[in-house]
């Protein structure tokens, strides 16, 4: 897709205050707006964050304690056995597995009710739901891969650099903007009728089960004492990455969801078709991290092989615009960067190639689920008729283009291995082994983030609400740490950025700019 908006730079903060949106076009007589500091928290309205696959590992070691008074929740999530705003936990921990130890020390996320510390017994008990991946436990909740961590150990401080499955504050700048305030009011974390508040999540999960878990947060932050007392009726979604189409989702469900949101602000949050995770690249695969656990395998188990092809409809597998095909041809003339290929003759690690068989046998047809028929059924009204009854919500997309090694697909062919097909163009032998076709994987790259795609980022949009900011050479994750990206948020979020709002970081609504698909 194509997008006129090309690049957002630093500008100059001249559009202040909420009146005059344009102070370079505004009418005579259009009254002069009080002058605020930039980084001043103006509206008095919950914020939720709502981030990317990394958010289920943000490390609240030292900002998320103290909820309430007496209430060391590390996290305002949907407890069923407490009222809101009081501290029937008292000053114990609130932990997974209330019966175990719980010793102080940095949090890990790994899903939406594994809040605080998780015991390596309720890993293992809940694999089935909750996020963990190479962080395996035997029966006994013993970890195979890291021995230090063992039956009944807190999970902590653990990072699997480079896969990043698993690493710490990585959220860190952004949420320290967003409660930091040098010229103003601190903006209270997870608390206040302006607070900051952290939705954890399981991203493998089902894109609608997700937008649902959100939808109950939203209701519970609401329903908060110091929000009611305020007589505030609506939160602002920010998001990164996955956090975005689980926004989207959920807003988009149902009319009493869209009533109360105020505005969404996305950051590289992908919509049409985002490159695969890690873990299917590498799957099978072996790493030697160099810190003294050995080499690591990385795979699927069966259970994990049907969730990869039945829910992630949370855009890994967006149907028709999926990022990854099964074919022996070129796309469009791409060059192949073969930086990753599997070569199949090797014994499988774990289902490797279970996995892959019943990928390539299901895909054109069963990896789908109702958040992408939701998207993508053609039988469905177009996206912007399916958006025209839900209130116009403001839905800023900041995105980043200019990574030109990001992964666009996987290329899966039949061939022979590297060894044997740089033996050949030397000239030399081939041991016949070598010559066995294999099932090669190769990765294509191109224009993007370094993680999503570039008209990945720019899928699915509606004409009438996403207004789309470009910048240019800034990652995926980085963009959440982006000095411009934050002084834009705050913009945004205190209404001094809108439709006319002439800054260096032109918007264009998808419309108006002329969106087209792409060959």
């Amino acid at each position: 897709m194509k997008l006129l908006a090309e690049r957002f730079l630093r500008w100059p903060v001249k559009h202040e205050g909420a009146l005059d949106r344009n102070p370079d076009t505004a009418l005579p007589g259009t009254p002069t707006p009080k002058k605020e500091a930039p980084l001043a928290i103006q509206p008095d309205i919950p914020i939720i964050f709502v981030p990317g696959t990394s958010g289920t590992s943000l490390d609240t070691s030292k900002s998320f304690n103290h909820e309430f008074t007496g209430d060391r929740h590390t996290f305002p999530e949907i407890c069923l056995t407490c009222s809101l705003g009081s501290s029937t936990h008292g000053d114990e921990v609130f932990q997974y597995n209330p019966a175990g130890s719980d010793p102080a020390g940095p949090r890990i996320w790994i899903g939406p009710e594994a809040v605080g510390h998780l015991l390596a017994e309720a890993v293992n008990a809940n694999r089935g739901s909750h996020y963990f991946d190479v962080l395996q436990f035997d029966g006994s909740g013993q970890n195979t891969l890291f021995p230090q961590i063992g039956a009944g150990t807190v999970l902590q401080k653990v990072n699997l650099d480079p896969a990043g499955i698993i690493t710490h504050g990585v959220y860190d700048s952004l949420v320290n903007f967003l409660t930091i305030d040098i010229t103003g009011p601190r903006r209270p974390l997870n608390n206040g009728s302006n607070g900051l508040y952290l939705f954890a999540y399981d991203w493998r999960g089902d894109l609608p089960d997700q937008a649902q878990q959100l939808g109950m947060f939203v209701d519970c932050v609401l329903q908060r004492p110091e929000v009611r007392a305020a007589h505030i009726q609506k939160v602002a979604l920010l998001t990164h990455s996955l956090g975005g189409p689980v926004a989207r989702t959920y807003y988009l469900s149902s009319p009493a969801n869209v009533a109360k949101v105020d505005q969404v602000i996305s950051l590289a949050g992908g919509f049409g078709g985002i490159i695969l995770p890690i873990k299917i690249l590498t799957m099978g695969d072996n790493w030697t991290l160099g810190f003294g656990s050995g080499p690591i395998s990385v795979g699927f188990a069966d259970w994990e092989g049907q969730a990869l092809a039945q829910n992630w409809g949370t855009a890994y597998f967006q149907i028709p615009n999926s990022d990854l095909w099964f074919s022996d041809d070129t796309h469009n003339g791409g060059t192949f960067n073969r930086a990753y290929i599997r070569d199949d003759r090797q014994a499988p690690i774990l289902t490797h190639s279970a996995s892959m068989a019943w990928l390539q046998l299901y895909y054109n047809t069963l990896i789908t689920n109702s958040a992408e028929t939701f998207f993508t059924n053609p039988l469905l009204p177009a996206m912007g008729d399916f958006r025209g009854g839900t209130g116009n919500i403001p839905h800023h997309r900041i995105i980043s283009k200019g990574i030109t090694n990001t992964v666009l697909a996987v290329h899966i062919s039949i061939g022979t291995s590297d060894e044997c097909q740089f033996l050949t163009q030397l000239g030399l032998p081939v041991d016949p082994a070598e010559s066995t076709p294999i099932v090669r994987y190769d990765v294509v790259t191109g224009d993007g983030d370094g993680t999503v795609p570039y008209h990945g980022l720019l899928g699915s949009i509606a004409a009438s609400e996403d207004r789309v900011y470009i910048l240019d050479n800034v990652d995926h994750v980085g963009i959440t740490a982006n000095a411009d990206v934050h002084t834009l948020i705050q913009h945004l979020l205190d209404g001094t950025v809108t439709n006319q709002t002439q800054v260096s970081a032109t918007f264009h609504s998808p419309f108006d700019a002329g969106v087209h698909e792409l060959p």
